[in-house]
C-alpha cells in the first residue's frame, strides 16, 4: 500500500458528500498528487453488468469509450484498498472506520449528530461560528482551505486488523492518538515497513524510530543535489562495499 494520506467524507444521504469531493479532487491532483476514491454504494449504475455480477461471477470487467468499471468480490473494506496506489485516497462514508473525517453536513444541528473523536473539520450550508464542538467550520465554497486541512490533519490508513498490539486496543483509538498527537502512524505494528535494508542479501529489521533517522537522512542529502524533483515519494539506495583481499 502507498497510500500517503487517507480521510473520509462523512454526512446523511444527499448532504453534499459527492460534490465537495468533485471540488476537491482538481486541487488535489494540481498539487501533484495521485487520488483515488472508494464510495460507499448500494448499487452500480451499469444494468448488464449489474446482471452479470449478481448470477455469481467472480469478477466483471464493463469497458466503455472513455472509462472501466471493475466488480470485484471483496471481503471487506482492507482487501479493497490494498489495491489502491494512489497518494491521497478519499472514502465517501465509512463514518464507523478509523480515518480522519470532513463533515459535510446542512447546519450545526446536523454536525454534532455527525461528529466523533476523527472529525478534523465542518462543511455547513449555514457558516454561524468559526468551529461546532472545537471543530473547524468552514463553507463548501471554501475548497481550497478544505483541501489544505485535509492535507494537514490526514495520514496514512491503518491496517483495519484492530489487533491491538499497539496498545491503544484498537484502530479507531490509535487513529484518535495519532490524530491528537500521541502517537504516529508508524507506530501501527501492522503496517508494511517503509524502509528495507539488506545487508550481504539478508533483510535487516528495523524499528519505527531507525526507519524515521533512515528516511530524514537520505531525504536530506537528496534535497542537497542540484538535480532532484521538486517531490520525493520513493527513494531506492543500493551501496556496494568492496575490501581488499587478506
Amino acid at each position: 500500500m502507498t497510500i500517503r494520506k487517507c480521510f473520509s467524507v462523512i454526512g446523511y444521504h444527499n448532504s453534499g458528500k459527492t460534490t465537495l469531493i468533485s471540488k476537491m479532487i482538481p486541487l488535489l491532483k494540481g498539487k501533484g498528487y495521485s487520488v483515488s476514491v472508494i464510495k460507499h454504494a448500494k448499487h452500480m449504475s451499469l444494468k448488464d453488468s449489474d446482471i452479470l455480477f449478481s448470477v455469481g461471477s467472480d469478477e466483471v470487467i464493463a469497458l466503455a469509450e472513455d472509462f472501466s468499471l471493475i466488480y470485484m468480490r471483496l471481503e471487506d473494506l482492507r482487501s479493497l484498498m490494498a489495491l489502491v496506489k494512489s497518494d491521497i485516497l478519499i472514502l465517501e462514508g465509512f463514518k464507523r472506520e478509523p480515518f480522519p473525517n470532513l463533515v459535510r453536513a446542512r447546519d450545526e444541528k446536523e454536525a454534532r449528530e455527525l461528529l466523533n473523536g476523527l472529525s478534523i473539520a465542518c462543511v455547513l450550508d449555514e457558516v454561524r461560528r468559526k468551529d461546532v464542538d472545537g471543530v473547524p467550520v468552514f463553507s463548501p465554497s471554501d475548497v481550497s482551505a478544505i483541501v489544505d486541512i485535509a492535507l494537514e490533519r490526514s495520514f496514512p490508513p491503518l491496517m483495519l486488523l484492530n489487533c491491538g498490539k499497539c496498545g491503544e486496543g484498537d484502530c479507531r483509538l490509535m487513529a484518535e492518538a495519532i490524530l491528537r498527537g500521541r502517537r504516529k502512524p508508524s507506530e501501527c505494528v501492522a503496517l508494511p515497513s517503509r524502509v528495507t535494508l539488506k545487508v550481504n542479501d539478508v533483510l535487516i529489521p528495523l524499528k519505527p524510530f531507525v526507519e524515521d533517522v533512515f528516511i530524514a537522512l537520505n531525504t536530506s542529502l537528496i534535497k542537497l543535489l542540484k538535480e532532484k524533483p521538486d517531490r520525493i515519494v520513493k527513494v531506492e539506495l543500493k551501496v556496494e562495499l568492496s575490501f581488499p583481499e587478506d
